[in-house]
């Protein structure tokens, strides 16, 4: 680093309490969004009960929130830019209450994918805006890493208390409960609102709706076909949609190159950090969500009730947050790939451990290996969080935060797709030599649609589920062996096109 550069960062002004404060309202925003993704889930038994939906809606009020959000994330962090983040994240928060009151009270099917779809579309809007004012409010490099710590361990508590607060609001209300709730969250987010600062970029071009259309067309395509790979199996009509994903991709980035007004500054990527770091997101993102949806759901073969499930896994989650915090004093001792590669050693870790132990069952040893990998992922993710936001420069940072929403957004489909599936296809090769002989068909094929229906349908069948437990288990094992596999390639990875970052 030159005298002069280093004359400019040190000239760089410090944050107030008024910033300080105006994490508030951020801190609020992932929360809330991070409870939302796990919540959900809980209540999907009393939605089904009292909507009656058919498989296919199922699926649809699932998925199509996190379908549109990544869809539109690289459009609002780029409208953001142009007509102000603080004023596009008001407008997100204040749609995502409104369509959040609409989902509790929803009467049809319908209805509720419909306001499903404007949460979707909604978070897309929260998400680039609420990481890109931070750039706003944190010019000290220092500072600027704390405040991106805090923000991400609020999502790791909005995602370890989901399920808890789903749980609590079940048992004494209807299932439209785990939606009202956000309302006060939205108020409160909208009260303090005006501690944040404004910015948009006066000198930023219109935004070409023609690109907008090819972005999320291509994004969109591309999740919904493997997300239909990962509920229903291979098809040849999904391997269509996905080229025809890739296809449109390419004339987005066509008419990037050629516009005058591109939606993407393809500039940007000539950037190492942020290249190199956007990468690290997406194969981090696939290596943990599929194998922690289904070691969640291990605990629940094991004997555990969800309730029970629920509250053990905020122990990680406690964890992953003391990890998180701790993120700025590891680059103030280390470069930051130094403390990435530190931190997905633990997290390697904590998979082998799980990998060797993970068929005796023993919840402390389980335990101590999902804490390890909370140990390390969190800080993993805020420090590659922070590399991207900061490798731009200000007016381009709503743009470098939809990215890395983006980057996590597929890397997480893709990881339900590709360590859900091979999950799934090592249970059912198990399962089927461990039938029990005489095994009722209906049950028999009941049991290899998925573990959950597995474990209903062999209650008071002792020799069937244990079955359903040794299968499940083995298949765990596995992927947590394949896990750890990939996290010793990302190491590689980091270490070999990250090494020169300071």
């Amino acid at each position: 680093m030159t005298n002069e550069n280093s004359q400019v960062v040190k000239d760089m002004p410090k944050a107030t309490w008024r910033e300080w404060l105006g994490l508030v309202p951020l801190t609020l925003a992932l929360f809330m969004l991070a409870t939302d993704m796990t919540i959900l889930f809980l209540a999907m038994p009393s939605i089904a009960a009292d909507l009656a939906p058919s498989a296919t809606q199922m699926l649809w009020i699932i998925h199509i929130g996190e379908l549109l959000a990544v869809g539109f994330f690289l459009t609002m962090g780029r409208l953001g830019d142009r007509i102000g983040r603080k004023r596009l994240l008001i407008i997100g928060v204040t749609v995502y209450g409104l369509a959040s009151v609409v989902a509790a009270f929803s009467t049809e099917s319908w209805m509720l994918i419909a306001s499903r779809a404007l949460l979707g579309v909604a978070s897309a809007t929260v998400m680039p805006s609420t990481m890109s004012l931070l750039r706003n409010m944190f010019f000290d490099q220092k500072q600027f890493s704390v405040a991106i710590a805090i923000i991400m361990s609020s999502y790791s508590a909005g995602m370890a208390l989901g399920p808890p607060i789903g749980g609590i609001l079940l048992d004494h209300f209807w299932w439209g409960a785990v939606f009202l709730v956000n309302v006060p969250a939205v108020l409160v987010l909208l009260v303090t609102a005006p501690l944040l600062p404004e910015y948009s970029d006066k000198n930023s071009p219109r935004m070409d709706l023609v690109s907008v259309l090819l972005s999320s067309l291509a994004l969109i395509t591309f999740i919904y076909a493997l997300q239909e790979m990962a509920s229903h199996g291979l098809n040849i009509l999904y391997f269509g949609l996905i080229a025809f994903s890739i296809a449109v991709g390419f004339l987005f980035i066509n008419r990037q190159t050629r516009t005058k007004e591109p939606l993407l500054d393809l500039s940007m990527f000539k950037t190492r950090v942020l290249t190199y770091s956007l990468i690290a997101r997406v194969f981090l993102s696939l290596l943990i969500v599929g194998e922690s949806m289904l070691f969640a759901q291990h605990l629940q073969v094991i004997g555990l009730s969800p309730t029970e499930a629920g509250l053990l896994l905020i122990i990680p989650a406690i964890f992953s947050i003391a990890g998180t915090l701790v993120s700025p004093l590891l680059t103030r001792w280390m470069r930051p790939t130094y403390a990435m590669v530190s931190n997905l050693l633990i997290a390697g870790l904590g998979t082998l451990l799980l990998a060797l132990t993970v068929h005796t069952a023993d919840i402390v040893l389980l335990m101590i290996g999902a804490s390890l990998m909370g140990i390390g992922v969190g800080p993993t993710i805020t420090i590659a969080s922070d590399q991207i936001i900061s490798s731009v420069p200000q007016e381009r940072a709503g743009t470098a935060s939809a990215l890395s929403d983006v980057s996590s957004g597929l890397g997480s489909v893709l990881s339900i797709a590709i360590i859900g599936s091979v999950g799934m296809l090592i249970y059912r090769w198990n399962l089927t030599d461990v039938m029990p002989t005489g095994m009722q068909p209906e049950i028999a094929s009941s049991a290899m649609e998925s573990v959950g229906t597995a474990l209903a349908v062999s209650d008071g069948l002792p020799e069937m589920l244990q079955a359903v437990r040794f299968s499940s288990t083995v298949a765990l094992q596995s992927v947590y062996g394949l896990v750890t596999v990939g996290f010793a390639a990302l190491i590689i990875f980091v270490l070999w096109k990250l090494r020169n970052i300071r």
